[in-house]
């Protein structure tokens, strides 16, 4: 998980993304005002996805006026662009997480994040892909075991609505202070069905503070 400092400025932002790609991208050129996939790619810290992408552009522009960001978005290539606002991520408020978002989608959502420190707060389990040969299975594991995790609240009481957010293991631990989360939504499963308190939860890979 990838802590983000949106772009003050516009021009700060063009010359940020426009930035001629990485060393092998030899068609590519710097400060040509059109941004391109590799360009974006480079500026987000990835190699390849445009999902992981574009939520670190949704983050990164998110200080910026509303003239400023289409100002931005006008600059990405053709092809980019319209790849862009089909898959723009949703920006979820936390009360209606569970009823809008559904699996593999990129997602912004806003609130207090506060470490679930004790397991035995959570029996939440995931799968993870287990290859032999040309065979892929899955296996059920507690996410404790992959993930270090988070309920995120939507007051900052820390009461009533909240989600759960999955991030690195191990990664700096976030104090419960307004926190927005990119991600990918995946589904949360319960060996007992009666102890199921959330359907989904958020693989984070990018957050700003406040």
């Amino acid at each position: 998980m990838k802590q983000i400092a949106p772009y003050r400025t516009l021009q700060g932002a063009l010359n940020a993304l426009d930035n001629g790609g990485r060393f092998y991208n030899v068609f590519t050129k710097a400060k040509d005002e059109v941004i391109t996939d590799s360009e974006l790619f480079k500026a987000a810290g990835v190699f390849s996805g445009k999902a992981q992408a574009f939520l670190f552009f949704e983050l990164a522009l998110s200080d910026l006026s509303e003239a400023d960001r289409d100002h931005v978005i006008q600059r990405l290539s053709g092809e980019l662009r319209s790849a862009y606002l089909r898959q723009r991520p949703k920006r979820t408020e936390i009360e209606v997480f569970e009823q809008v978002v559904r699996e593999t989608d990129a997602v912004i959502v806003a609130g207090f994040p506060v470490f679930l420190e004790d397991k035995t707060q959570f029996s939440g389990f995931i799968f993870i892909p287990i290859c032999t040969g040309k065979v892929t299975t899955f296996m059920m594991v507690p996410i404790f075991d992959k993930f270090d995790v988070y309920e995120v609240y939507a007051n900052s009481d820390l009461t009533g609505d909240k989600t759960i957010i999955a991030t690195v293991r191990g990664s700096k631990r976030l104090s419960p202070a307004l926190t927005t989360f990119g991600g990918i939504v995946k589904k949360l499963k319960f060996k007992n069905e009666s102890e199921r308190t959330h359907s989904f939860y958020v693989e984070t890979l990018f957050y700003k503070t406040a």
